[in-house]
This record gives structure tokens, sequence and C-alpha cells, in this order.
């Protein structure tokens, strides 16, 4: 009797971001002249993308999962609008922030006139390690790599 033995070897992708280095040119910069690391993109992703591979992943039809993220998209809105903060555990959290121009007398602060803007602002799931440095969650086991370009 012959028995095959087969080694299953899961293939793990190394996450990687793509970076090239730019020269700092502006004059008044303490760090002019330097060279900095910057992330280069590879491209975007879509909602289709996305919806497709879930799909795949799930079992869930396309047509299902991408009224699932407009529906999420809708809720998101929906809560900012409320005031509230949302998070999505292990993606972030999503709030409203203001910018405004400060002003003397809290009497003298016009809405119209001293808000500048109202924004989204996203912070990254993370978790505290060794003291003050955070890690996130997103960019965790992530290495850097020359772009090819």
């Amino acid at each position: 009797m012959k028995i095959k033995i087969f080694l299953l070897i899961k293939y793990q992708k190394t996450m990687a971001v793509h970076i090239r280095l730019i020269k700092n040119n502006i004059k008044r910069s303490s760090a002019y002249g330097k060279y900095f690391a910057k992330a280069v993109s590879q491209g975007e992703v879509q909602l289709s993308e996305i919806a497709s591979e879930a799909c795949r992943n799930s079992g869930i039809s396309k047509g299902t999962m991408v009224a699932l993220v407009t529906d999420l998209q809708d809720i998101l809105r929906r809560k900012l609008e409320d005031g509230q903060t949302v998070v999505l555990p292990g993606i972030g959290r999503f709030s409203l922030r203001v910018e405004s121009e400060g002003v003397d007398d809290p009497k003298r602060f016009d809405l119209r006139r001293h808000i500048k803007r109202i924004f989204c602002r996203f912070l990254p799931a993370g978790r505290r390690v060794e003291g003050r440095h955070i890690s996130y969650d997103m960019g965790a086991d992530v290495e850097a790599v020359w772009d090819k370009d």
C-alpha cells in the first residue's frame, strides 16, 4: 500500500510600501537639501474590485457586497453629521473636526466668518506599545522597498 503525503505550504506575501527619495527644496526649512523617503502608490483599488474579492472570500454576491458598503457609507455620514465618532475595529476611527480662526472675545465669534473648514479625520486602528509609541494595525508587518521607477 502506497501512502502519499502532501505538505501544504501557505505562501504569505510580504507586505511592502514602495518608497523613493525626495529632496527638500524649501529654503526656509531646517531640513533644506536633505532627502526623505516618500511612499509611492502602486495604483488605486475601486469599490468594484474590493467587492469582487470580498465575494470570493465570503460567498456573498457582488451586488449584495456593493449594497452593504454603500449602506455603510450612508450610515457613516449620518453618524458623523450627528456628531458621533465612528469606530470600525481593525480599521480606525472617523470623526469630524473644525478648523477656525481665533478670536480675542468669545462673544465676537461668528460661525460663518471664523469657521474655515469642517473635515473628516481618520485615525487608523492601533495600540500603544513601549511607552508613547503607537503601532498601527494597518501598517504592522509592512516593510519598505525601493520603488522600481
